[in-house]
């Protein structure tokens, strides 16, 4: 690598930060994400047995990490599969 300015070592130290930081945060959000798949797959199959886990293939398609959450807690207030259907 040539001989490199303070001034362009900051800014890739700055680059290197940031894009750890983003990476980060992006698998805090994925393994969220995926924690929350794994309580809707469960709360749909204990509340309405297999048939609940029919919609599992359209709520994995939802990237929306608020519809995903918002998704979880009707579960717990919805009396037929499709209150959860409509919402999806």
């Amino acid at each position: 690598m040539p001989f490199m300015t303070s001034v362009e070592r900051i800014g890739m130290k700055k680059g290197i930060e940031q894009g750890l930081k983003q990476g980060m945060e992006q698998g805090v959000e994925k393994g969220r994400k995926e924690g929350l798949y794994e309580a809707i797959s469960l709360g749909l199959e204990i509340k309405f047995g297999t048939d609940g886990l029919a919609l599992m293939e359209k709520i994995l398609r939802i990237e929306s990490l608020k519809r995903i959450e918002s998704l979880k807690e009707a579960i717990r207030t919805a009396k037929e599969l499709g209150d959860i259907d409509k919402l999806i």
